[in-house]
């Protein structure tokens, strides 16, 4: 992956059901493997679907406690505990990236690490030695304002900063539920292998206009939150970006579990 002279690229992450981490599914091996090739970052900046607020902010907590934002899942994932550090500091200059784009951004001191952080981080960096901030979708915007505020941020990649965004690159509920050990559905390859496409393609304009522009959107985003995240991921990379895959696969069915990273 990334050198320790190069600039780190940005990447985006499926991270399913909070119960990932206790399942063997390609998905968590997939992740496991992924964290010893970012040895040597600063910091992580995560862009989690499970944090949405009316304008941008970042999460600047020195111990931010480890939230659990869900419900109806077994005790044990209750008692999980991830106790990265945060860092103000990078909050901070983050915050100011954004602004010198024209974008509001606020910052929180209260904010924890909700699901769509911890459960990957935890998989990735099991030691929780790497300092983690968070900064927060809008869902009530278009797409493109994820991307400018990528695009803002992507000086970070040359300081050490491993931009990740969180979501799903197929992420069906509220459209089609969990099924263990069922297929997949026609609509959700499609959907799946149209974003494949633009992703690598680097198609900007395909991955803002997904709403109009790929197969089955309602049923493979019925809310936005899984997708901007990868938005901002793509922005990060710089103007010109493409991405590669880094993992595929599927979970419950209809779940895509895919992970890209982007280059400049």
């Amino acid at each position: 992956m990334d050198g320790k002279k190069q600039a780190l690229s940005p990447i985006f992450v499926s991270h399913g059901a909070p119960t990932l981490p206790l399942e063997d599914i390609p998905a968590r091996k997939f992740l496991k493997e992924l964290g010893p090739h970012y040895g040597n970052i600063k910091a992580v900046l995560c862009i989690s679907a499970h944090w949405a607020t009316s304008i941008p902010t970042v999460s600047a907590v020195e111990k931010p406690e480890t939230i659990h934002d869900f419900y109806g899942f077994p005790e044990e994932l209750y008692q999980i505990k991830y106790p990265a550090r945060g860092d103000p500091k990078l909050a901070e200059h983050v915050a100011k990236l954004i602004q010198a784009a024209n974008i509001p951004c606020n910052i929180d001191d209260n904010r924890g690490l909700d699901h769509g952080t911890w459960v990957p981080l935890m998989l990735m960096f099991p030691n929780a030695d790497i300092p983690v901030v968070q900064l927060s979708i809008q869902n009530h915007l278009n797409p493109s304002r994820h991307l400018e505020m990528g695009r803002a941020i992507k000086d970070l990649r040359n300081e050490g900063v491993l931009v990740m965004g969180s979501g799903g690159a197929v992420h069906p509920l509220g459209y089609a539920g969990f099924r263990f050990g069922g297929p997949t559905d026609d609509w959700a390859t499609d959907f799946d292998s149209w974003l494949t496409d633009a992703v690598l393609a680097g198609d900007e304009k395909l991955l803002i206009n997904y709403r109009d522009l790929a197969p089955y959107p309602e049923r493979a985003h019925p809310y936005p939150d899984h997708y901007m995240p990868l938005l901002v991921a793509f922005g990060a990379a710089g103007e010109g970006a493409e991405g590669k895959v880094i993992h595929h696969s599927w979970y419950a069915g209809d779940l895509g579990m895919a992970a890209y990273k982007f280059t400049e």
